[in-house]
């Protein structure tokens, strides 16, 4: 069974390695790097949002996010119930949404921020220097939330691997249930040729846009 479609997957791993490369840059004080990897996370966080409402069938919000309720009864049943449904759990939906949450917050709070002496992010001109300054130290509390979530993220896949023998990350390179087919239900995922295009250039339209902010900088 087809569970991730193509833009989905290729979302999931650009955003690790941009996320990867815009902390790897900020510790080694390679600031340009850290800007344009910055667009990047924005510019995949904006496509995942729109992909939430048009893309494949479990790549839809509306498809996994659930109430509360949910979550616990999901919980309560985990233990006991042999067959998985396909896609993301109740609660893998709220991990979803606070990855998407920090790393667009991160993404957003970065382009206004600035250190008051070299570096000042594309958007910053547009507030005030203390609100540009209040958004700095926000930015800079936020990568304790990054990489909470991403321990968080490792983990759980490891719980996945080694204790209910599922391969998630295999499923996020090929897109395929890992499960045997007695053991899995729901939706088949794949989407169609067309669908999968226009996919992939939502994606890099948004990257594109995003890394166009710059050019709102002012010149002096």
């Amino acid at each position: 069974m087809r569970i991730w479609d193509l833009p989905l997957r290729i979302f999931h791993w650009a955003l690790m390695l941009s996320v990867i490369g815009a902390i790897a840059s900020s510790k080694a004080g390679v600031m340009w790097a850290h800007e344009r990897l910055g667009l990047t996370v924005m510019g995949l966080v904006i496509f995942r949002l729109i992909w939430g409402f048009v893309g494949g069938h479990h790549a839809r919000f509306v498809n996994f996010v659930t109430g509360p309720r949910a979550v616990f009864s999901w919980l309560r049943m985990a233990g006991e119930n042999s067959v998985r449904q396909a896609g993301h759990s109740p609660l893998a939906a709220y991990s979803v949404l606070a990855l998407l949450g920090v790393a667009g917050f991160m993404a957003g709070s970065g382009s206004v921020s600035n250190d008051g002496i070299l570096f000042d992010g594309p958007m910053a001109h547009l507030l005030s220097m203390e609100a540009s300054k209040q958004a700095t130290s926000l930015h800079h509390l936020g990568q304790y939330f990054v990489f909470a979530l991403v321990g968080l993220h490792v983990v759980a896949i490891l719980f996945y691997k080694f204790v209910k023998r599922q391969g998630l990350t295999a499923a996020m390179v090929h897109g395929r249930a890992s499960d045997p087919a007695d053991r899995i239900s729901g939706v088949d995922g794949g989407i169609s040729t067309r669908h999968t295009l226009f996919g992939l250039g939502l994606m890099v339209a948004c990257v594109a846009l995003a890394q166009m902010l710059p050019l709102l900088r002012p010149v002096w």
